[in-house]
């Protein structure tokens, strides 16, 4: 399968997962905090550093995020952002049977980029 690595705050669990071809971060738990940049982005920064360093894929996977509140999705647009502009191939994964995911997951379809380097995919 691979290297993991958990990172936990309070009730939001990000695990890390390395293979052959990609980075896979699993988002599980609740996201509540008031700044949970604070965890985040590092956790971010980093993948998408190595990701860019090993030529390796991205994939954010929401899917077993039960609730995150708003302040949560700033962190991840913000790597979106530099991710557009740079190299790395990122794919976002959410359940889009959840009707809030559906909301905030598919507004990121702004990132999408042509060539699919940007993906956001609801499953």
């Amino acid at each position: 399968m691979g290297k993991a690595e958990v990172f936990t705050s309070n009730l939001l669990a990000i695990e890390v997962v390395e293979n052959g071809t990609s980075f896979k971060v699993k988002w599980s738990g609740i996201s509540i905090e008031r700044e949970p940049a604070r965890f985040i982005t590092p956790i971010l920064v980093d993948v998408v550093g190595k990701g860019s360093d090993r030529n390796k894929k991205i994939i954010l996977d929401f899917r077993k995020l039960t609730y995150m509140n708003s302040s949560t999705i700033t962190p991840v647009i913000k790597i979106l952002e530099r991710a557009k502009r740079g190299k790395n191939q990122i794919k976002v994964v959410y359940q889009k049977s959840l009707k809030w995911q559906d909301l905030i997951f598919s507004a990121l379809e702004i990132f999408q980029t042509k060539d699919r380097r940007i993906e956001i995919k609801g499953l």
